[in-house]
């Protein structure tokens, strides 16, 4: 005997607005190096590699609003871009770490396959899209 569980538009939506909306993202760029932190880390570990750098600043944007996306069976918060600009000189990092404004722990990690370098006048952009999905 199968049982199906499906969970509702509703319920998706309740907790993305619990979860997200109109809270603050936050997005930074860390060295994990020979820490070992993972994406269980808690944000206050990831801030302590934290990039530094002339022109580099910690993204933060307020989550909007989501929608319920009948093609892909979630609700999505709109996307929100965050680019990272150096004025001078340079800064490295191997790990982009998002968190919610206020909460112990990250969200989640996006861990580049190599250290990445942003020198003077260059930008790097990272697209961030928060889903509730059953």
């Amino acid at each position: 005997m199968a049982l199906t569980t499906t969970i509702s538009q509703k319920e998706l939506k309740r907790v993305a607005g619990l979860a997200y909306e109109t809270k603050t993202l936050k997005v930074m760029l860390c060295t994990v190096g020979a820490t070992g932190y993972t994406a269980e880390s808690t944000v206050a570990n990831w801030q302590s590699v934290e990039s530094t750098g002339t022109g580099y600043v910690r993204g933060s944007e307020v989550i909007g609003t989501g929608a319920w996306d009948g093609t892909d069976l979630r609700y999505e918060i709109p996307a929100l871009d965050f680019a990272f600009t150096c004025s001078s000189g340079a800064y490295s990092y191997d790990t982009v770490v998002v968190y919610i404004n206020g909460e112990t722990y990250v969200h989640s990690i996006l861990v580049e396959s190599t250290l990445v370098t942003i020198a003077a006048g260059q930008t790097q952009t990272y697209r961030i899209q928060l889903i509730t999905d059953d």
